[in-house]
This record gives structure tokens, C-alpha cells and sequence, in this order.
């Protein structure tokens, strides 16, 4: 069962249990088969619905949950990711939870970071989403992810902070992920050689394939920007089989061949 399935679930869940509560008998239908044509993949029905519900009166626990669903299903379902905000903002706001609350947060985040490239105002939630006591379910990947907000920025100094906390830290696969942004980092700011050491060092941890294939490659490519031509062919022959873009790498290893047959010249 997909994440997305469960999340779904939890929400009827959650909703089928408020619905027991003392609420209009209009209102209550509506949210069952709201519930229902989520069920059954009809979402711009189920978006009807629950929005004409947020018209009548509704509990303000309930018609939280209301945003939040709604929020995921613009998000997931219709790429709708300005409506998405428009209603986890809604949640933030009314929710006296403070679960809920890190929850809009959370979403919101999301949403800036990965769908807007909005990175101002990524670090401004995720700087907030860091700083809870105690530590939030997810910290590490907050802390990760404030980091690449600030990198992308070209904020390096703060970056640079970021991604050494990170290194201190005690869950080892996201401190390995700082050695990889450390690397691209330098190699942004034309540190070569060091942005291979923090690779080599990063590969060092790394265990998923991919990873290891794309650090790999930005390895080459940074040999190739040097002009160490040999080592970057070489290690781009070595990824052959590997890297998912073929064509990619056939033509790197090509324009290298011809560079040094012409310098031999």
C-alpha cells in the first residue's frame, strides 16, 4: 500500500470519527461520500464537495482536517500547488494544534522547496522546522534540505555551516549527503580539487547505486573541467553500463578522445 494510499486512509479515519460528533446530518453525508469518491479516484468531485462543505458552518477542528485534505489532493493529484498553499496556509492558521500546525508547515515547505525553487522563503520555514525542542520526526532531512536552500541561494557561508552541523550529527546517511553538497559546492565556487576530495569522501559512505554512479560522473566531470583528461576518461569508460544516459557518456568519451589525439598533434 502507497504512502499516498495511507495518508488518504488516515484522513477518512479521521474525519469518519469527527463525524460522530454532533454534526449537521447534511454536513456528515457529505463528508462520507466525499471520503468515498476519494476512494474511487474521483477527485474534482471529492474537491466539490468538501470545499461547498467549508461553505456552512463546520467545527474549526474539522474544517482544519477539511484543508488539510483538500491541500493534499490539489497537491498529488492535480499539480495545483498555489491552491495547495493557499489551503495549508488556511490550516496553519486556525489549527490550535501545534501538530497540525508543523504539519502545514511541513507541506509548505515542501511545496517551495521542490515545486517553486522558492528558496527564501524555504529557509525561512525550515529554519523554524530545525529549531523545535524537542527534535521533529524528520529534523535530519530539515536540516539537509535548509542547507540546499541556502546553497541553491548562493548563500555558501551559511551553506557551509549547515552541511558540517549536518556532519556532527548522528544519522550517518544524511551526514553522508553533506559530504555530496559540500563537493558541489566547491565545485560551484571553482575549488575543484577539493570538491573531489569531499566526493571521494562522500562515496566512501554512500551505498545506493545511483548515488554512487552520479558522484562518479561528477568526478569525470570535474577532471574534465581540469583538463586531466586521461583520469576523466578513464572514469567516464568506467561508468559505461552504469550511467543511465549512454548517449551522455559516448559523447563525453568522444570530444576527450579527439582532445588529446589533437594535442598530441
Amino acid at each position: 500500500m502507497t504512502k499516498k494510499i495511507l495518508s488518504y486512509l488516515n484522513n477518512i479515519v479521521v474525519l469518519l470519527f469527527l463525524v460522530s460528533c454532533n454534526l449537521n446530518p447534511r454536513i456528515e453525508h457529505e463528508l462520507i461520500l466525499a471520503q468515498e469518491l476519494i476512494k474511487s479516484q474521483k477527485y474534482s468531485e471529492a474537491i466539490f464537495l468538501l470545499e461547498k462543505i467549508l461553505k456552512g458552518t463546520v467545527p474549526t477542528t474539522l474544517k482544519g482536517k477539511v484543508y488539510y485534505q483538500l491541500g493534499e489532493l490539489y497537491s498529488l493529484h492535480f499539480r495545483d500547488y498555489q491552491t495547495s498553499l493557499k489551503y495549508y496556509e488556511k490550516l496553519r492558521q486556525i489549527s490550535e494544534d501545534p501538530k497540525w500546525q508543523i504539519k502545514a508547515e511541513e507541506k509548505k515547505a515542501e511545496i517551495y522547496f521542490l515545486f517553486f525553487r522558492n528558496y527564501n522563503e524555504s529557509i525561512k520555514i525550515y529554519s523554524k522546522l530545525v529549531s523545535f525542542t524537542p527534535r521533529l520526526e524528520n529534523y535530519s532531512l530539515f536540516l539537509l534540505r535548509l542547507g540546499q536552500s541556502y546553497l541553491y541561494n548562493k548563500n555558501f557561508e551559511q551553506a557551509e555551516v549547515i552541511f558540517k552541523r549536518i556532519g556532527t550529527e548522528q544519522d550517518a546517511k544524511i551526514a553522508g549527503k553533506s559530504l555530496y553538497y559540500l563537493g558541489l559546492m566547491s565545485f560551484i565556487k571553482k575549488q575543484y580539487l577539493v570538491a573531489i576530495d569531499f566526493w571521494k569522501e562522500y562515496l566512501k559512505v554512500e551505498t545506493n547505486k545511483e548515488s554512487i554512479v552520479q558522484a562518479k560522473f561528477l568526478i569525470a566531470n570535474t577532471y574534465e573541467t581540469m583538463e586531466e583528461l586521461k583520469k576523466a576518461y578513464n572514469l567516464y569508460y568506467s561508468l559505461m553500463g552504469e550511467y543511465p544516459n549512454t548517449e551522455v557518456l559516448k559523447q563525453r568519451l568522444n570530444s576527450i578522445y579527439n582532445r588529446r589525439i589533437a594535442r598530441k598533434r
